[in-house]
């Protein structure tokens, strides 16, 4: 397996990890639907930790049978955050297959002599998720291989495969590092590393495309100092000027620093890396331009990206918006037969799901994008586990499902969430049932769960599969989506954050936590 890049960041919920020792409430469920649901008994618990009861949702069922366990609002329209991610996985193995790849390719469209190009240069994305700068390596030792030293056409990045979006959500932050934009051609999953350095009373910033291995720099993107008495959250505002977008820090930041920033236009920033990186080695490309393809172009590299299943296990164990949404965005291309943007996309899929799985209650499913940055989603609990059921057994080269998504371990005492045993640098597939090993050692009378979870602002979510204390496979999905702490926060601002009472994110935390304890351990 390629080695992970710094760059795979976690952009919404990470780890899950079950609180040990927490408080278990009795009582009965007054929402608890189905005429077998069984109650858990959560008033006290949600009373304790201020959690407004209809905010919470959740079912559990057999896995086996599709037998109804316990439910509390079933039916209800969630926001599942990064819990979608899930679905999409399963959406792009079922019509890419697990071994497909996406290729990255350079083409040639002239003559070449005297060491020039007499002709085009042209980069072609592929909606590959995991490209990388040193990537564009063996391209240009294939261009040095052919003699050739510059280019005396045009350079041309062809980013057509599906349209091209400035954000990944328009309700966010634009600026947020989280949020930047996403196409064919996307590079180091569209993020730049801002660097600034004070000497004395000197302020420099510059802009580097960065990974573990190179650090190009970026001139299409610039960066500066803010006018004086310019404020900012974090030091750094971000401007257009003169049609140049422009990272400014502000002159009253006493500190060196760096910080991730989002890249608004994919295509023609990873052109500008290798435009860059081409001249390190000697060969002299000009400003990229967007361009299709010409007719009969020569091939001169291709760079082919891992097989989807790598990528699907990769983004379901990180969380990664980007690498979630250029998967999602060239399945629904491959379906649907033509490039659709985000809204389109996410519409086409939540169509395929309802092929997929019609005998699942429709009411109130809307998927706005594939990786769950978007408080337009909505699904209801009783939706994501007829999905996930129906997906449980599929086959994607070997593997389930199960396989792909992260593993979580609980003891019969203290919870931890683990990573399963190594084999061959790889992360090793288990089935339901199996005895975990975990760095520490075997975990005895262990309980397992594979899941993703997920985290918006006021929006929480765990959905997946799970082993129960009686060796009972069971589908689930927890949902927590509160709307009047979410109205709560934005009226009060910043004294509500400051509060720890009102931590509302560590709240639902430990809440969701005992829901899932819950089912394990009583079924």
């Amino acid at each position: 397996m390629r080695q992970r890049n710094v760059l795979w960041p976690v952009l919404t919920a990470g780890a899950f990890v079950l609180a040990a020792g927490a408080a278990h409430a009795t009582g009965a469920d007054s929402r608890t639907t189905g005429a077998s649901a069984a109650p858990l008994g959560l008033e006290k618990l949600f009373k304790r930790f201020r959690i407004d009861e209809r905010s919470v949702g959740y079912i559990a069922l057999d896995a086996a049978t599709g037998a109804l366990l316990t439910a509390r609002r079933p039916d209800g329209a969630f926001v599942p955050a990064s819990a979608i991610k899930a679905p999409t996985a399963v959406m792009a193995l079922e019509v890419l297959g697990p071994a497909y790849r996406a290729e990255t390719r350079l083409f040639r469209a002239g003559t070449v002599g005297s060491g020039a190009l007499k002709g085009d240069l042209v980069l072609v994305g592929g909606g590959d998720p995991e490209l990388y700068t040193e990537d564009f390596l063996p391209m240009i030792r294939a261009l040095k291989k052919r003699g050739i030293r510059r280019i005396d056409g045009r350079f041309l990045f062809d980013d057509g495969l599906f349209p091209e979006a400035r954000a990944l959500s328009g309700a966010h932050n634009i600026d947020a590092a989280y949020n930047p934009g996403v196409g064919a051609l996307s590079l180091n999953f569209n993020r730049l590393r801002l660097n600034w350095r004070r000497s004395g009373k000197s302020l420099k910033a510059r802009i580097f495309s960065k990974t573990d291995k190179m650090v190009v720099p970026v001139d299409i993107v610039t960066a500066g100092v803010a006018p004086a008495g310019t404020r900012a959250r974090r030091g750094v505002v971000r401007a257009v000027v003169g049609g140049t977008p422009r990272w400014m820090v502000v002159p009253t930041t006493k500190r060196s620093g760096a910080m991730w920033v989002p890249v608004k236009r994919p295509g023609l920033v990873a052109a500008h890396v290798f435009q860059q990186l081409a001249g390190q080695h000697g060969i002299a490309v000009p400003d990229p331009e967007r361009g299709a393809l010409p007719d009969g172009a020569a091939l001169v590299a291709v760079h082919r990206s891992e097989p989807l299943i790598e990528a699907v296990r990769h983004f379901l164990k990180y969380s990664n918006n980007v690498a979630t949404e250029i998967i999602g965005l060239a399945t629904t291309r491959r379906f649907a037969g033509a490039p659709l943007d985000l809204v389109q996309s996410g519409a086409a899929m939540a169509a395929w799901w309802r092929r997929q799985v019609p005998g699942a209650n429709r009411s109130g499913l809307r998927i706005a994008n594939h990786s769950g940055l978007s408080r337009e989603t909505r699904i209801s609990p009783r939706q994501m586990a007829a999905f996930l059921r129906w997906a449980r057994n599929r086959d994607y080269a070997g593997h389930r499902l199960w396989d792909l998504m992260q593993p979580y371990w609980v003891g019969a005492g203290k919870a931890r969430a683990t990573r399963p045993r190594l084999r061959n640098g790889n992360h090793a597939g288990s089935r339901p049932g199996q005895s975990a090993a975990t760095r520490s050692g075997p975990v005895r009378s262990a309980m397992q769960i594979r899941g993703k979870t997920g985290t918006l602002n006021h929006a929480r979510s765990l959905a997946g599969y799970m082993v129960t204390r009686s060796k009972r496979e069971v589908v689930f999905a927890v949902f927590l989506d509160d709307n009047r702490a979410r109205l709560a926060a934005a009226e009060a601002g910043r004294r509500y954050r400051q509060l720890k009472p009102a931590r509302w994110a560590w709240r639902s935390r430990v809440v969701l936590n005992n829901i899932v304890r819950k089912i394990m351990l009583e079924f």
